[in-house]
């Protein structure tokens, strides 16, 4: 068990370093090519989400029944590499469509695979253990961030992100060591792998907080760095070193662990739907890159993903993990596709700013409703993970 931590660390902190690199002007390069429009740009990041929101439950399915989750983490990381190498050719939004559509047929396979194989390894003290995993993601995304903006200007996204793949043979190789025992198998049947999504109780009440307390992030996370270069007047330069400092600040994670084993998921969440409202309605009021950044670097989302995983964790050790976070990763890609292109329309009609006060509101009530639950569950009434 120890040996299979050590590589799942290592892999997220080199997996993220890599992508790190690129990741804070991948949408201005995605922008470009979507010939400046928001909604174009939320097509190009939302439309392999169509497709994979349908394949994903199918390819869960299959690994619960085939009773082991690497094979197929290796087929979506493959399908990774391929396809971030022939993005870095793309130069119009029909090719970038296309290439990122086809990816999803078999990129989709490692989600939900990967997450039951964390939750399979992450058996005892899943806080702490949650914590210092997203600690060297965060880790490893800060030193990516580090050195985007001068990779950036020196090389270009493009052979930025032909060295990328590159890179990330090393974490790949981190994937292929890791030990894993194979669990029960059952016969492999196209009924059992086409069978309906199974939506408890549980996972519903969770993903409606979710849905409320994401969706300042979903409508608007993934237009902020041209909101903020091309908007507010903040340089590349100025730009990465916030994306670094907000991953650093990030590292809260390991605290946030022991607060979530501590105090419990369900009131870090309503921690973290009060700092969502503040902060995107800094968002709204700044009209300073310098005002905006104060804002910007809050560490509210490590506090929200590290008690949500928590809470899903939780919810998988009653049934079949891969196919419970498929049914939920089935849910937020629906979710996200939807926000994402209502959020690119309204950006394009009115002004990016609008999506920052609809979030706040959004934010508010989700932490209303994260109290709420606590209130039921002291009340033997139920919260939100019987």
């Amino acid at each position: 068990m120890k040996k299979s931590k050590g590589f799942i660390y290592t892999h997220t902190l080199t997996s993220n370093l890599i992508g790190g690199i690129t990741a804070p002007f991948l949408p201005l390069f995605y922008y470009e090519i979507a010939g400046k429009s928001f909604l174009l740009l939320s097509l190009a990041n939302t439309a392999p989400s169509i497709l994979a929101v349908f394949l994903s439950y199918f390819w869960a399915r299959l690994s619960d029944a085939y009773g082991k989750r690497k094979p197929f983490v290796i087929l979506s990381s493959l399908t990774g590499l391929t396809t971030t190498l022939l993005i870095s050719y793309a130069s119009t939004l029909d090719q970038l469509l296309l290439i990122r559509i086809a990816g999803a047929f078999t990129g989709s396979a490692g989600g939900a695979a990967f997450s039951a194989l964390l939750a399979k390894t992450f058996k005892e003290k899943r806080g702490r253990a949650i914590g210092l995993y997203s600690a060297l993601s965060l880790a490893g995304s800060a030193l990516g961030n580090m050195l985007s903006a001068y990779a950036y200007e020196a090389l270009g996204m493009r052979t930025l992100l032909r060295l990328q793949v590159l890179a990330s043979l090393l974490p790949f190789t981190m994937i292929l060591l890791i030990p894993e025992e194979p669990e029960e198998r059952r016969k492999i049947m196209l009924k059992s792998l086409l069978v309906k999504p199974k939506i408890t109780n549980d996972l519903l009440k969770l993903f409606a907080l979710k849905m409320l307390l994401v969706m300042p992030s979903t409508l608007a996370g993934g237009l902020i760095a041209v909101y903020y270069i091309n908007y507010l007047g903040g340089s590349e330069q100025l730009w990465a070193f916030l994306v670094t400092i907000t991953t650093l600040l990030g590292l809260s994670v390991i605290p946030y662990g022991y607060l979530v084993d501590k105090v419990g998921a369900e009131k870090m969440l309503i921690f973290a739907g009060i700092g969502w409202f503040i902060l995107y309605l800094g968002y709204y009021s700044s009209t300073d890159p310098l005002i905006f950044a104060a804002f910007f670097v809050i560490p509210v989302w490590p506090a929200f993903q590290l008690s949500y995983s928590k809470l899903l964790m939780d919810l998988s050790d009653k049934g079949e993990r891969a196919t419970l976070y498929a049914t939920e990763n089935m849910m937020s890609q629906f979710y996200s596709v939807l926000l994402g292109l209502l959020g690119g329309y309204l950006a394009d009609a009115a002004h990016p700013k609008i999506l920052f006060l609809i979030g706040a509101a959004a934010a508010g009530m989700g932490a209303i409703y994260a109290y709420q639950a606590i209130f039921r569950k002291q009340s033997h009434r139920g919260g939100l993970v019987a």
